[in-house]
């Protein structure tokens, strides 16, 4: 997977995020920018996501297009570098993102 097309993905999340879920309950802790992740329903899965950083919004977007629609029970055995692999972006993303990326996962479990 090519980074443009990440940057292609986060434009879309930022068109798509109302800006009333930016609140303190939806950030995303451990991310080099600001992220929010809100979660819509929990079983079967829908969130939407956005960063303030571009890359950041399209690899949380990855999230959205993996799990929305799917049952809660898909998500569980999962953790943030599984998708990261899974989408061939090891190696290109930086460990502090992925920090914020496992985070978001971390949030859709709660």
């Amino acid at each position: 997977m090519e980074l443009e097309y990440l940057f292609d993905l986060g434009k879309k999340s930022q068109k798509n995020f109302p800006e009333v879920y930016r609140i303190k309950k939806n950030f995303i802790y451990g991310c080099t920018s600001n992220a929010w992740i809100k979660l819509l329903n929990k079983d079967p899965i829908q969130i939407v996501t956005v960063s303030d950083s571009v890359l950041v919004s399209g690899l949380l977007y990855l999230l959205e297009e993996a799990f929305n629609g799917e049952p809660k029970s898909s998500i569980d055995r999962y953790d943030g570098q599984d998708l990261i692999d899974d989408m061939g972006l090891q190696g290109t993303i930086s460990s502090q993102r992925l920090r914020g990326f496992a985070e978001a996962v971390k949030k859709m479990k709660e």
